[in-house]
């Protein structure tokens, strides 16, 4: 390969790799509508923190402490959700902090 095909290959893989989608994760606490997460995927070796209020969706529930839950990761910042159309104030994009619980895992 290329050293200049070979460096656009990895810096493509970078970007990639920065983008959250979905992952599945750990329930750590329910808060009522929400649970505390801790995502399975290592980054590296390193294991991620604490997602914090991670939403749980209707379909999702009911949501335990110590379930395998699937997490998606929302388009925009999720912090000023109501059920009116809204500006996401903020310039997070498919970010681990806007986790949204879709299922729990049946293993």
């Amino acid at each position: 390969m290329a050293h200049d095909t070979d460096f656009f290959q990895k810096f493509k893989d970078q970007i990639k790799f920065e983008i959250c989608v979905s992952a599945p994760a750990k329930v750590v606490k329910v808060n009522g509508k929400k649970a505390d997460i801790k995502p399975l995927f290592k980054d590296g070796n390193e294991e991620h923190a604490l997602v914090l209020d991670a939403f749980i969706l209707k379909g999702a529930q009911p949501v335990s402490a110590g379930d395998i839950v699937h997490v998606n990761f929302t388009d925009r910042a999720l912090d000023h959700l109501t059920n009116q159309p809204f500006d996401p104030q903020y310039s997070r994009m498919h970010n681990i902090s806007d986790a949204v619980i879709v299922g729990v895992y049946d293993l």
